[in-house]
């Protein structure tokens, strides 16, 4: 037996041992199938201020947060499928489960069809996360390096529980989609949210505009964040501005932003803007732009650098006026495909009265800058 002919047998019968392990899905029909998929990645992290000490620490995801999932698909005919998607986060560090569930990450099933587009309902992510992801550093290169407290969503903070989601198929290179997460509560408009984005791709050039909406009562008696659209396993997390400066609870965060995405070759350049309000139950509010310029180059086949830089100006109703500036460091090295090394730098500094410095999962500076330094390995499946 040739070589070719030996390794299509062994595929095969990969296949159906795993699928085997699977429960026999994707075999009973030659055209369904279920994928396995997911991402390990481990750091050592140094930061320089974490509530006054200097922290070294083993730490979770660092490039990318840890995920494992399932997608599925079944051919129904005519263009049609039936699909589903369930996804789980957890901590390398010490196995831990994340995101406040087994398929926390994830979880949802719908149709699609090659003329009509998709209708999915389930955990999901809006706009900013789906449509927006690939204008900022953070989900390209630069890992921990969100806007401060991700407040924009577009590092997959948060998701919509209770939701219906439609995808336009791909026409002459636009895309459309729209989501409405349901409070699942009688009083309909209390924790629910919606988000809409448009997309357009020709040749090197990608560019998405969007808008999400979040509608909670944060500080409700009894809470209702465990049952409405937004649940409390990302909101907060990490973030400075999900209170008042009396510390009201927010009743509801708007988010709209822009960015674009341009390939030329081993030179790549993005960037964004996007507007967030908060609204707090006290009758304050605060207005946050975020303004990101980013590029990344491959100086080797199997070397990518990375530079990013944040600027963040948010004014509260009070006319008191805050200012965050970042920089995103990132090298990485391709083992293969699948596995990488990283080295990855961050630093923020803070200005305006009460401000302090807290870059993304790290603990707050207690002065107005921070600087955190990651290394580690990244291996995808």
């Amino acid at each position: 037996m040739d070589q070719r002919k030996f390794r299509m047998l062994r595929k095969r019968v990969l296949g159906l041992c795993i699928a085997s392990m699977l429960g026999g899905v994707g075999t009973a029909h030659a055209q369904s199938s279920i994928t396995l998929y997911g991402v390990i990645s481990e750091s050592l992290e140094y930061v320089s201020n974490a509530k006054g000490n200097h922290l070294f620490a083993l730490s979770n995801a660092g490039m990318m947060p840890p995920r494992f999932g399932f997608r599925g698909v079944e051919d129904l005919g005519g263009g049609t499928k039936a699909i589903f998607t369930l996804e789980n986060g957890f901590n390398v560090t010490n196995g831990a489960q994340l995101n406040g569930g087994i398929f926390g990450r994830q979880a949802w099933v719908g149709l699609s069809n090659d003329r009509a587009g998709s209708l999915t309902m389930g955990r999901q992510y809006e706009e900013m996360t789906s449509t927006m992801y690939f204008t900022t550093a953070s989900n390209v290169f630069a890992g921990y390096g969100a806007h401060i407290g991700d407040n924009d969503n577009m590092f997959f903070t948060n998701r919509f529980n209770n939701s219906v989601r439609y995808a336009s198929p791909n026409w002459y290179g636009f895309k459309f989609a729209g989501s409405y997460a349901f409070s699942n509560s009688t009083e309909f408009a209390n924790n629910n949210g919606f988000s809409g984005s448009i997309s357009y791709e020709h040749g090197p050039l990608k560019v998405a505009a969007a808008i999400t909406e979040f509608n909670r009562r944060s500080n409700a008696v009894p809470s209702n964040l465990t049952s409405g659209a937004v649940d409390s396993t990302g909101w907060g997390f990490s973030s400075p501005f999900v209170t008042s400066l009396h510390g009201a609870g927010t009743d509801e965060q708007r988010i709209m932003g822009v960015g674009g995405s341009y390939d030329f070759g081993s030179f790549h350049v993005l960037g964004n803007y996007t507007n967030v309000l908060f609204n707090y139950s006290d009758s304050t509010g605060l207005r946050l732009q975020n303004f990101e310029a980013s590029a990344y180059k491959f100086i080797t086949p199997f070397v990518e650098l990375g530079l990013s830089y944040v600027y963040t100006l948010g004014n509260y109703s009070s006319a008191r006026s805050i200012h965050y500036n970042q920089l995103d460091l990132a090298a990485h090295y391709f083992l293969s495909k699948r596995t990488e090394l990283y080295v990855a730098g961050i630093y923020q500094r803070a200005s305006g009265p009460g401000t302090y410095a807290q870059i993304y999962t790290a603990a707050p500076s207690s002065s107005q800058s921070q600087t955190l330094v990651e290394t580690g390995i990244m291996h995808r499946f």
